[in-house]
C-alpha cells in the first residue's frame, strides 16, 4: 500500500505532498488539475515506464537543459521508494541506499486503465502487443530482456534485407540463400518462437467466463520456420521482416469480435474486465496484487456497467487509485471506504 507520495518538478507540480490513508483514493476535481499525472507517477515509480509517454516529457521543461532534474518519492508499506531522473540519468534508491532497476521494481507494481487505452487497445496492434507483455513481464523480469534482444535482432535483419532489397531492384539478384540473411534468421526465429509462446499462454490465462482472448500469429497455422522461409522473397523486396512477433495481434471476442462490432460502452466494459482479469493472474504468480489505477474510465459508461467496473469483489482486492471529475459519479459502497483528495485545492 503507498503510504505517501511526494513529485518534485514533475510536470505541472513544482511540489507536491500526499498523505495517503486508506486503499481506495479518488483524486477528483476539474480538468488539467493534475489527476492523471499523479496517477503517472505511480505508474513509474512502480513500473519504471510511463504509461503514455515514450520519453521523458514528464519533466518540466522550463528547466535549464544543464540543470533538468524530477524525483518521485513513494512510501510503500514501510519502504521508500526514489527514483530520480537527473541531467539525463535514471538512478533508483530504496530507503536513500542506491539500488539496480531490476532490485527497485521485484517487489512493486500496477496496472493503469484510462480513455486513451481503450482507444490504442482497439486501434493499434502494437499497444495490443504491449499490453500482453507487459503483463508477461510483471512476473518474468527476463521476458524484458528477451524482447530488447529480439528487438535488436530483428533491426539487424530488417537491416540487411534493405541492402538485398537494393541488389534485388538495381542488380534483379534474390539473395535467399545469402548465408548472412540465414544467420539473422536463425536469431529471430530462436527468439521468436519463445516469444510467441508466452503470448499464447498469457492470452489463455485472460480468458474468463465469455471473455475470448485470440492471439493471432502472422505467421496464422503455418510453422514459423517455414512461414520465414516462404516470405524471404517477400521480405528481400520489402526490406523488411513481414512475419514474426512484431507483426502478431490479439482481438477480443465476446460471442462476437469486439473491436469490429462492439459499441463504445462494450469496448470499455470488455478492456476493464480484462485489465481485472490481468489483476488476478499477477497476483497468483508475485502473492500480491498490483496498485490498479483508474483514469476518468466511468465517464462513457452507464450506471450498470459502471457498478460491474467498480464492484466489491474487484475493487477490494488491492489499493485503488480513481481519477474522475465529479466523485458523486461513483457508487456509494465505493465512496464509503474512500479517501477523497480534491486537487481543485492544490495550487
Amino acid at each position: 500500500m503507498i503510504k505517501s507520495l511526494k513529485l518534485t518538478n514533475f510536470r505541472r507540480f513544482n511540489e507536491l505532498t500526499i498523505n495517503i490513508e486508506k486503499d481506495i483514493v479518488i483524486l477528483y476535481g476539474d480538468n488539467a488539475r493534475g489527476k492523471s499525472t499523479i496517477l503517472e507517477a505511480v505508474y513509474l515509480i512502480t513500473n519504471g515506464i510511463s504509461p503514455w509517454a515514450s520519453t521523458d516529457e514528464f519533466v518540466q521543461n522550463e528547466q535549464k537543459e544543464e540543470d533538468k532534474y524530477a524525483r518521485i518519492e513513494a512510501v510503500i508499506d514501510d519502504t521508500t521508494y526514489s527514483f530520480f531522473k537527473n541531467k539525463g540519468r535514471r538512478i533508483f534508491k530504496i530507503d536513500n541506499h542506491n539500488t539496480t532497476p531490476k532490485k527497485f521494481f521485484e517487489k512493486t507494481a500496477s496496472t493503469i486503465f484510462n480513455p486513451e487505452q481503450i482507444e490504442i487497445l482497439m486501434i493499434s496492434p502494437s499497444k495490443r502487443r504491449e499490453f500482453i507483455d507487459e503483463a508477461i513481464v510483471i512476473t518474468d523480469y527476463a521476458f524484458s530482456d528477451k524482447l530488447k534482444v529480439f528487438r535488436k535482432v530483428l533491426k539487424q535483419r530488417n537491416a540487411y534485407l534493405k541492402k538485398l532489397s537494393k541488389d534485388f531492384y538495381e542488380k534483379g539478384i534474390v539473395a535467399v540463400n545469402d548465408p548472412q540473411l540465414n544467420f539473422w534468421t536463425q536469431e529471430f526465429l530462436s527468439l521468436s518462437e519463445e516469444i510467441q509462446n508466452k503470448r499464447e499462454d498469457i492470452c489463455k490465462e485472460l480468458c474468463f467466463n465469455s471473455l475470448k482472448v485470440e492471439y493471432v500469429k502472422s505467421n496464422k497455422d503455418k510453422d514459423l520456420e517455414d512461414a520465414l522461409e516462404e516470405s524471404k522473397k517477400r521480405d528481400i523486396a520489402t526490406g523488411y521482416t513481414n512475419v514474426g512477433p512484431h507483426r502478431d495481434d490479439w482481438v477480443l471476442i465476446n460471442g462476437f469480435d469486439i473491436k469490429k462490432f462492439g459499441s463504445r460502452g462494450e469496448k470499455r466494459l470488455a478492456i476493464g474486465q480484462l485489465i481485472f482479469k490481468k489483476q488476478d493472474i499477477v497476483a497468483k504468480k508475485l502473492s500480491f496484487y498490483p496498485i490498479l489505477l483508474l483514469d476518468d474510465i466511468a465517464s462513457e459508461l452507464d450506471k450498470e456497467n459502471t457498478k460491474l467496473i467498480f464492484s466489491k469483489e474487484a475493487i477490494n482486492k488491492q489499493q485503488t487509485f480513481v481519477t474522475i471529475i465529479d466523485y458523486k459519479q461513483l457508487p456509494k459502497h465505493i465512496l464509503s471506504k474512500a479517501q477523497l483528495i480534491d486537487l481543485n485545492s492544490f495550487k
